[in-house]
C-alpha cells in the first residue's frame, strides 16, 4: 500500500467511494482520462490524486495542503517523477475498483503492457 507523509505524519493512501467521486468529477475525460494520467506520471494530477487517497483520514486535508507538502518533498529532493509514477500507480492503476479496466486496457494493448511493467519495474 503507498504512503504519503504530511505535516510529520505518514498516512496510507486509499481508494474509497468518496475518493472515486472526487477522482471522476477532478478530470474532464472521468475514469480513463484518470487512468492515463497515472500511469504517465501526470505531474498535475499527482497531488488530486493524492488529496483523494487521503479523504478516508478525515483529516480534511486541502489540495493546497498537498501541494505545499509535495513542494516541500521537492525543497529536500526527497521526491523523484519515478516516486510520482510509482504512487499514482499504487493509488489508482493497481486499486481494486480500477485495476479490472486497467487489465483489458492493457490486453488490447501488449505494448502498452510491456511498457508499463517496465516502468512500474
Amino acid at each position: 500500500m503507498a504512503t504519503f507523509e504530511i505535516n510529520g505524519k505518514e498516512y496510507d493512501l486509499k481508494i474509497t467511494f468518496a475518493a472515486v467521486k472526487r477522482l471522476n468529477s477532478a478530470f474532464e475525460g472521468g475514469s480513463y482520462e484518470l487512468i492515463g494520467r497515472a500511469i504517465q506520471g501526470d505531474f498535475e494530477a499527482f497531488p488530486i490524486i493524492i488529496h483523494a487517497a487521503l479523504l478516508h483520514t478525515g483529516e480534511n486535508f486541502t489540495l493546497k495542503d498537498i501541494e505545499e507538502a509535495i513542494e516541500e518533498l521537492f525543497k529536500k529532493q526527497a521526491i523523484t517523477f519515478d516516486d510520482i509514477q510509482k504512487i499514482s500507480n499504487a493509488v489508482v492503476t493497481e486499486s481494486f475498483f480500477f485495476k479490472p479496466t486497467v487489465d483489458k486496457l492493457m490486453a488490447q494493448n501488449p505494448e502498452m503492457k510491456e511498457a508499463y511493467e517496465q516502468l512500474m519495474a
